[in-house]
């Protein structure tokens, strides 16, 4: 009896107790995909999304990208970016609308009542509370939190959050937290499935990009080992030169490393320098001023 193979990871199967089971749309799913993509709450049909959570971590960027060669970029963001429910500031793009939670000093949450939609938030009506550390005045409030194009929002009854996109933490094992720490507060925002955040917050990135022809790059040069870069994927070292590099977000949309490997690291913009080394790509979807400091260590 010839075997079969598991659409979305790849194994095979035998026998009449594989656990395999036909989908309606005639591909085959094993016991094990079916438990992953049941527990992000995912449809059970061949996907985007669902080929993502259940393959292997090195798959990931190589299915968006097949992805993005067979698929137009506004009709991706139509099926997998929608707009929320909420109205949104114009121009702005929902990337992730996740329910969540945080843990606040009791003290510090007002008793009027917050705006209910992004569109009406303005810098007098953000609070930015942060983590309470106090076990005895800490409350946890329940919300949402969105993530768009231009910035990260917690929505509660009493209160908004609202944070640049260089803050958020990435990089992290986390499953189920989203940290944001700036340079003097951290904001812990509990979600279930924080890897999906990530992935759809990377994949849109990719989309973004693609939609901008980012390989249409462009470099500008200024004094002070200062560059500025805008979309597009910069070879190291063809297009910039290897070392050791100080990073202010311009337009924070993102910025990644790709190593020889395939192997991807998200940038953000902190007080550490990041080092590009030679052989690898930096892929960039927004706008970022390098400053070269130093050179790297030989690898």
């Amino acid at each position: 009896m010839a075997k079969k193979v598991c659409d979305f990871c790849l194994n095979e199967g035998g026998g009449f107790f594989s656990g395999f089971e036909k989908l309606t749309d005639g591909h085959y799913m094993c016991k094990d995909c079916k438990s992953i993509i049941q527990g992000y709450k995912l449809p059970l049909k061949h996907d985007l999304f669902q080929c993502l959570v259940t393959a292997q971590s090195n798959m990931k960027e190589m299915i968006m990208d097949a992805y993005l060669e067979t698929n137009t970029p506004d009709d991706t963001i139509a099926k997998f970016f929608p707009m929320p429910a909420i109205l949104l500031h114009g121009g702005e793009k929902c990337v992730n609308a996740f329910p969540a939670s945080v843990s606040v000093n009791k003290e510090s949450i007002p008793e009027s009542l917050a705006e209910t939609s992004i569109v009406n938030i303005l810098k007098d009506k953000i609070h930015n509370i942060p983590d309470c550390t106090e076990k005895d005045k800490a409350q946890i409030v329940e919300g949402m939190l969105y993530e768009t194009d231009l910035a990260l929002y917690f929505l509660s009854e009493h209160f908004i959050n609202c944070h640049r996109l260089g803050y958020i933490q990435r990089n992290t094992k986390e499953k189920n937290r989203v940290i944001v720490t700036t340079p003097t507060k951290v904001f812990t925002y509990k979600v279930d499935h924080a890897d999906m955040f990530f992935l759809r917050e990377r994949f849109y990135n990719k989309v973004n990009a693609a939609k901008h022809n980012k390989r249409q790059h462009l470099i500008y040069m200024s004094a002070d080992n200062k560059v500025i870069i805008t979309p597009g994927s910069y070879d190291i070292a063809k297009s910039l030169k290897p070392g050791k590099y100080r990073v202010k977000a311009i337009k924070d949309a993102g910025l990644h490393i790709k190593n020889h490997l395939g192997k991807v690291v998200d940038i953000y913009e902190t007080e550490d320098p990041i080092e590009l080394h030679a052989g690898s790509t930096l892929e960039c979807t927004g706008e970022y001023q390098l400053q070269w400091i130093a050179d790297g260590e030989k690898k």
